[in-house]
Formats: C-alpha cells, structure tokens, sequence
C-alpha cells in the first residue's frame, strides 16, 4: 500500500470534495429537468390521463381546450430550465469556494505562479472555444427563431432563449474570473501541478454551453426550426469530437518515449 505524504492527503481530499459536489448537483440537476420538460411534455401535446371510477383512460385532447396553459408551457419550461441551470452553476462553486477556504486554513505554507494567467491558459484553448460557440451559436439561432417565427409563442420563445443563453454566458465570465484569480492551494510543485488541474476542472465547469443544453429540448419545442437546432448540435458534436482528437494526438506526441530494453 501506498503511504501519501501530508501534501497529497491535501490534494486528495479537494478531489474527493469536488467529485462529490458535483455528482450530487448532476443528480439534482436531472430530476429537476425531466420534472420539467416532462410537465412540458404533459401539457403541450394531445392526450391526458382521466381516472374513471377504478380504471385509468388515455383520453385524447385539443390543444384548443387548455390554451392558456399548453401555449405558455414551453416559454415556461425553457424560463425554469435557464434558472434552474444559472442557479446549479452558482451554488456548486459557491459549495467548492466554502469548502476550499476551510481547506486552505489547514495549509502552513503556500505557492503561487510566476505568471499570470488568462482564461485559455486555465480552461485549456478548446473548452473555451466550445464555450465560445455555444454561447454564439445559440444566441444567433434563437434571435432567428424570435425574428422569422410565425406565432408571437414562438417568437417571445427564441427571444427568450437567446437571451437566457447570453445571460449564463455573462454568468460563465463572472464565475470563471474567479476561478483565474484565485491563490493557488499548493505548498510544492507537485502540489501545484494537481492545483493546476483542478482549477481546469473549475475553469470548464464555469464555461456552461447554455445553448447545447437547452437546444435539444428546443427542437421539440418549436418544430418549424428543429432543423436549425439540429443542424447546431450536430456540428458542435463534430467540432468537439475534432478537438478531444487532437488534443489526444498532441498528448501522444508529448509522451516521452519508452527506454530501450536491454537483452542480457
């Protein structure tokens, strides 16, 4: 068995602290979005269930007989779901900055950098191209749904998705200054290499591609610009494919290469 010394006990115990604030907003952050596109679903589309006397009905229904609702259920899904994510976002690095400041009175002595570093340096070039193409994209897709859509429903619906997507890009900014500014929590070098990828880890946390998390949901929403929607997913899984390729041939080519065996 391996022993760890004091200062990797310290970096163990932030990794394990953050995979678990993590996994418990990923599982808050799934029943709270199928409870809510699965009321959407409920409401906006032609049938319900009716109890009669013991025995449960499928029975069918027009839209017309519940307009006031069943027309406002997707800009109200799409509202709680931009809330909901800005809100998960803001109190996982709320949760991981309390945690670490309580951490950080146990450290004797720290490091820092020698230099300052940007945005790129710490989230890594191609996470915050992906952050930056989302947060376009989606913008640009919703004001064309807001601009050329048929219905006022459907126009207020991209407007708002546009702008839901610009406001949790302005929240991504906010969230990942911090993340760059903050002093490192490392005492040697090696401690400061692991601090390094953890900030990563916070770093693309904070770049929240708002427009691909809500896009698919969209295209149901609003089927006479599905094919747009679809066409945006499609080439952000493709660029981001490309990326983790690259990124897997460039670590490859980095890795040094395996002494030379000696036959005796």
């Amino acid at each position: 068995m391996v022993e760890l010394d004091e200062s990797q006990q310290f970096q163990l115990t932030r990794m394990k602290l953050r995979s678990r604030i993590k996994t418990q907003t990923v599982a808050v952050a799934v029943v709270v979005f199928a409870a809510t596109w699965g009321t959407w679903f409920l409401l906006s589309h032609e049938f319900f269930v009716r109890h009669s006397g013991a025995a449960a009905e499928l029975m069918s229904r027009r839209k017309a007989d519940w307009p006031a609702v069943s027309d406002s259920a997707a800009l109200i899904a799409v509202l709680v779901s931009f809330v909901v994510l800005a809100g998960l976002v803001s109190w996982t690095f709320l949760r991981v900055r309390k945690a670490e400041q309580r951490l950080a009175r146990s450290l004797p002595r720290r490091i820092a950098h020698g230099k300052k570093l940007g945005v790129p340096d710490v989230a890594g070039l191609g996470s915050f191209g992906m952050w930056l193409l989302s947060t376009f994209g989606g913008s640009v897709i919703g004001l064309g749904i807001g601009l050329l859509a048929d219905t006022a429903e459907t126009r207020l619906l991209g407007f708002t998705y546009a702008a839901g997507v610009v406001l949790l890009g302005g929240l991504s900014l906010v969230l990942i200054r911090q993340v760059v500014e903050q002093p490192a929590l490392a005492d040697d070098e090696r401690s400061l290499r692991t601090d390094d990828a953890l900030r990563r880890k916070d770093a693309q946390l904070a770049l929240v591609p708002a427009g691909i998390y809500l896009g698919l949901p969209m295209t149901s929403a609003v089927p006479e610009f599905a094919e747009w929607l679809w066409w945006f997913l499609v080439g952000y899984a493709a660029i981001g494919f490309l990326c983790l390729l690259a990124a897997l041939i460039r670590r490859a080519a980095q890795r040094p290469p395996a002494p030379p065996s000696t036959v005796l």
